[in-house]
């Protein structure tokens, strides 16, 4: 078991570390609306547009 780990331990840690930036790459932006960036990027959009339809089109 020490071999092993001795012969592929660099290997799975870059696995293991690759597998966890994909799942916090998904978890962040997700695939719709209800992640993370999404709701931030939906109400960024709504507040721009309500802010510009209420100065009155200066």
């Amino acid at each position: 078991m020490q071999d092993i780990i001795k012969e592929y331990g660099p290997a799975l840690i870059t696995v293991v570390a690759i597998i966890a930036l994909v799942a916090l790459v998904t978890f962040l932006i997700g695939r719709d609306g209800t992640s993370v960036v999404g709701k931030a990027f939906s109400g960024l959009i709504s507040n721009f547009f309500s802010s510009a339809s209420s100065a009155g089109g200066i």
